[in-house]
């Protein structure tokens, strides 16, 4: 792992964990829809909302809202990579009837720790809940032998914190079933970052400084036995755009290629 690499890993884990501490929200000092508010302006549902302790509801800060896309395919079992404190996890076992498994996967213990407490008031969702600690960015040196393929996979605004894609993009085959789903809810760059500008951990942090390129991300999916079935734009603020990614991967062995950044 590069030096860069472990910085960044120790910058993530440090701010989830704060942020799970933080009792006025994630990103408090900043000007921005967090918690409750941006969870109302995605549309998670209402009623749910309202079940869910205070203190759930402000750590949360979800990239979109993936429930409406994650009910059409009606998904048996389900992937959560970045699950922060288990409020997607949460949603999807109350919303889907036919689900009979997701497992949660976040970096920070802190997180994971709020989410096990949210899921005590919920016996019936947490059942169907398991929650783990893992570095996205090393799989394979965590749980990456022990989990079972899902027919899901869902990343809600942690796709551009994963320093090495190619080397991620290697090992989901192992996590995914052949058909299965990708779907990541982040920013695609929609111009040239400025020189130098992923080089600072700081914008790494707030998911641009990873960000690629839609050209970039097909290059790099296609070679790793994926296909884009859509790419829908949320917002807008260049240089980048908050999207949907809808995936599909097809091949179960390949041959992973050289980087493309």
């Amino acid at each position: 792992m590069s030096d860069f690499a472990k910085q960044l890993n120790r910058a993530l884990q440090a701010m989830y964990d704060n942020a799970s501490a933080c009792k006025d929200g994630i990103l408090s000092p900043v000007a921005i829809d967090r918690g409750l508010n941006l969870l109302a302006k995605l549309g998670y549902p209402e009623n749910l909302l309202e079940k869910l302790p205070p203190d759930s509801l402000e750590i949360a800060f979800p990239c979109a809202n993936p429930l409406s896309r994650i009910t059409s395919l009606a998904p048996k079992t389900i992937l959560d990579l970045g699950c922060g404190a288990a409020l997607d996890a949460f949603f999807c076992a109350h919303s889907l009837p036919c689900l009979q498994r997701i497992t949660g996967l976040d970096g920070s213990s802190k997180l994971l720790a709020k989410g096990v407490e949210l899921l005590r008031h919920f016996p019936s969702e947490a059942d169907k809940i398991s929650l783990f600690q893992a570095d996205l960015n090393h799989l394979g040196d965590s749980l990456f032998g022990q989990l079972k393929t899902s027919d899901l996979i869902l990343m809600n605004g942690s796709f551009n914190l994963i320093y090495d894609k190619q080397k991620f993009f290697a090992e989901l085959p192992s996590l995914l079933s052949k058909n299965g789903t990708l779907l990541i809810y982040d920013f695609l760059l929609t111009e040239e970052l400025p020189p130098g500008f992923s080089d600072e951990i700081d914008n790494w942090l707030w998911n641009i400084g990873g960000a690629l390129s839609e050209v970039e991300l097909e290059k790099l999916i296609t070679t790793a036995g994926f296909k884009v079935v859509e790419i829908n734009e949320i917002e807008r603020i260049d240089p980048v755009a908050r999207c949907e990614i809808v995936m599909v991967h097809q091949i179960k062995n390949f041959t992973a290629p050289s980087s493309i950044r």
